[in-house]
């Protein structure tokens, strides 16, 4: 929740409206949409990862193949980050905690990262699943914790994974999926299924480019707003322009999320989504432009029904 409202807090404090307080109590009681009584029956391996003030707990070798991952936060305020990350070679740990840090926190991406993919807990107390495949390699895990509130700091914790070859016998299929989010190159997400029927769906999260990674911060928006509509306030607001009352950030509902992934990765989630209209948004800052992907139109609305 806190990476969609730092994002979005900051647009609205530049373009000086009041609405930013309201917005963050409004946001406060929602009801998110992780869910995971389908992922969990799937029969895929279970990936257990804990983080809180003694570190993070999770093994520290696995096999190759498919993870059904949960990530919780052993500290009752704090909600929860995860990416399973490959950083660049030659970095100190130092540099390598700042970097990741940069990416997880502040939407900043440094070269030579490779985010597989991951979650953030909905709220504290709860756990937040999805599955990934891991092929053989060297991984870090990246969790962290953290209050809902501004002022609480991150604690993030690098820890190595070392992924071997399996020595599975029988092919394992990835899972079945109910709706597909595909974000490419082009600053583009496509949705494969329009509308998404209602309740329990996996969603097949795919980073089909090779250049830019992705997160996908998902909101419950008013009927008849689009994409172009949310991509032209957003940047009055980066710019300082007051925008019409109330705008239209306001009225977003956060409710649901998928962490950093590189081109090339996919992961699956799982959300319960009532009827209605959303979207799904990209706030990563492109190196290039120095600019969130939502600038250059990375905003795609969906229905639900």
């Amino acid at each position: 929740m806190r990476r969609f409202l730092s994002v979005v807090g900051l647009a609205l404090t530049l373009a000086g409206s009041v609405a930013a307080p309201a917005m963050a109590q409004g946001l406060e009681g929602f009801d998110p949409a992780f869910s995971d009584t389908i992922l969990s029956q799937m029969g895929y391996t279970q990936l257990d990862i804990n983080v809180g003030p003694d570190g993070v707990v999770a093994p520290s070798t696995l096999e190759a193949g498919y993870y059904h991952v949960t990530l919780s936060v052993d500290e009752p305020s704090s909600v929860g980050y995860l990416d399973i990350v490959q950083p660049p070679a030659g970095l100190d740990a130092a540099t390598e905690l700042a970097e990741m840090m940069d990416a997880g926190s502040n939407d900043l991406v440094h070269e030579g990262w490779i985010f597989n993919g991951g979650t953030n807990t909905p709220n504290p107390g709860e756990a937040a699943s999805f599955v990934i495949n891991l092929a053989p390699g060297e991984y870090k895990i990246a969790a962290s914790y953290y209050g809902l509130d501004e002022a609480s700091e991150e604690v993030m914790k690098l820890v190595p994974l070392t992924v071997t070859a399996s020595t599975a016998t029988d092919a394992v299929a990835e899972p079945e999926a109910g709706a597909t989010l595909e974000m490419t190159d082009d600053l583009t997400y496509v949705v494969s299924s329009e509308p998404v029927p209602p309740g329990p769906q996996v969603w097949k999260i795919a980073n089909t480019g090779s250049h830019h990674a992705h997160h996908m911060v998902m909101v419950s928006i008013p009927e008849g707003v689009t994409a172009d509509q949310i991509v032209s306030e957003f940047t009055s607001m980066m710019q300082g322009t007051p925008t019409a009352e109330p705008p239209l950030m306001a009225q977003f509902s956060w409710v649901a999320y998928a962490a950093l992934q590189s081109g090339g990765q996919t992961t699956w989630a799982e959300f319960d989504l009532d009827p209605g209209t959303y979207a799904v948004i990209c706030y990563i800052m492109d190196p290039m432009t120095e600019q969130p992907h939502v600038l250059s139109g990375m905003v795609t609305t969906f229905t639900v029904a």
